[in-house]
């Protein structure tokens, strides 16, 4: 009789035990070096994210994510590589060579992590974990700067400054929030809670002693979706004392002279009314609202193509020597507005694609917010928030002009929706 040994393993074959095993090593790896490279490693590691759950697929089964690509991963691959397209294309077309490169490779990136999500199967619990540790650190990092080193504005590693670090700590601390419904629908659920808690109070923190002003504009609206996921299943009695508690926190941060918040509210209120009554001099508010008049002018003599990155600074600096604003503007090399930096650099096609990176996520991701198991509605409104926060930060800067802005988003989205994708 003739032995049958066709389902034995091949030799050198990894078990399937330890394939497992590896699997959720790198998942782990992944997920906390996302939290921890956002702000408080150097950003250039976040470079190894997609490689790790590259890793992480390569052992994983088949079919990790339903019937991929559907026709809404195959909307958010078109709009990450519209993006990373367009920039190339249009720098290229204004004698740029490419330096669109430069920008695109953020948004490659961000599409091979969506593939990755197609075999890669990880626990949604070191996203969560992750996001927690890293905005505590970075909480902890930032009130070392602005009260133990004495720096005006807390600022975390270059070429980071205080307005990226500050809007990015925010942003942190807003998804730790939105990770409550998933905290709550665990067995665990008051440690995972009171962690994310934590770091979502670490993140409003973050952002108060970096003085970073315009990530507060869309407060607001960063609650109302919160609110939207979350509070309609709390009793009154917990609403009340959440927002009680908040508002106590937010008063006292602009308070307390260490965050500086209230100088720098009261400088921003002053400088509009300077700009108003004509006050030549320039501040951080009147220097912006300058170049967005020059920038929308511009968009004006060239709808269609714009004008190119290096075109775009030579012609502000020519506004400048002919008088038609302050010339000191002509040294900056993004308008602060991420919608008049992509139309007045890349055009009506850089306007369009920008649109598309937006508004895309944030109709997949929204209609889950008020929807679903607690893990699923926890990734809908951590998805919902991050185009809302960068719309938000991009309204007083150009956030999506940094490699380091563009590939957070990237990233973000891309893991959020692989994980939403799989989630029950």
């Amino acid at each position: 009789m003739i032995e049958d040994n066709s389902y034995r393993p091949l030799a050198g074959a990894v078990p399937r035990h330890l394939k497992t095993q590896y699997q959720t090593w790198l998942a782990v790896a992944a997920m906390l070096l996302l939290g921890a490279a956002m702000l408080v490693l150097p950003w250039t590691l976040l470079i190894a994210v997609p490689p790790l759950l590259l890793l992480t697929a390569w052992l994983g089964g088949e079919g990790q994510m339903a019937a991929f690509p559907s026709r809404q991963d195959l909307l958010l691959l078109g709009a990450l590589g519209l993006q990373g397209l367009i920039w190339i294309v249009m720098l290229r077309l204004h004698g740029e060579g490419a330096d669109g490169l430069a920008d695109a490779w953020p948004f490659a990136l961000g599409m091979v992590t969506l593939l990755a999500f197609s075999r890669a199967k990880m626990p949604v619990t070191w996203l969560w974990a992750g996001l927690a540790l890293g905005s505590l650190a970075a909480s902890g990092w930032a009130v070392w700067q602005r009260v133990v080193e004495g720096t005006v504005r807390a600022s975390g590693h270059e070429p980071l400054h205080a307005i990226l670090f500050g809007n990015l700590g925010l942003l942190m601390g807003l998804l730790c929030f939105a990770g409550l419904s998933w905290s709550f629908a665990r067995r665990e659920r008051w440690p995972w809670s009171l962690l994310l808690i934590a770091g979502g109070l670490a993140g409003l923190v973050t952002s108060a002693f970096s003085g970073s002003r315009g990530g507060w504009i869309g407060l607001p609206l960063a609650i109302w979706v919160l609110y939207r996921g979350h509070g309609r299943r709390l009793s009154l009695s917990w609403r009340v004392t959440l927002i009680a508690a908040l508002m106590a926190l937010l008063g006292s941060l602009y308070v307390m002279p260490q965050t500086g918040v209230a100088t720098r509210v009261d400088h921003a209120i002053d400088s509009m009314r300077q700009y108003v009554a004509g006050d030549d001099e320039m501040t951080s508010v009147s220097a912006r609202l300058e170049m967005w008049r020059g920038s929308s002018q511009l968009i004006l003599e060239r709808p269609l193509m714009g004008w190119g990155g290096s075109g775009y600074q030579a012609a502000m600096r020519e506004r400048g020597a002919e008088g038609v604003q302050h010339p000191s503007l002509g040294r900056f090399w993004h308008a602060h507005n991420d919608v008049l930096d992509a139309w007045v650099k890349r055009g009506l096609p850089g306007l369009l694609a920008l649109l598309a990176l937006y508004f895309i996520p944030l109709w997949l991701f929204a209609r889950g917010v008020s929807a679903g198991s607690g893990e699923r509605r926890a990734l809908a409104v951590a998805g919902t928030l991050v185009p809302v926060a960068f719309i938000d930060f991009g309204l007083t800067y150009s956030f999506l002009a940094y490699p380091a802005g563009g590939l957070v988003y990237a990233l973000l989205i891309t893991i959020l929706w692989g994980l939403y994708r799989q989630a029950r």
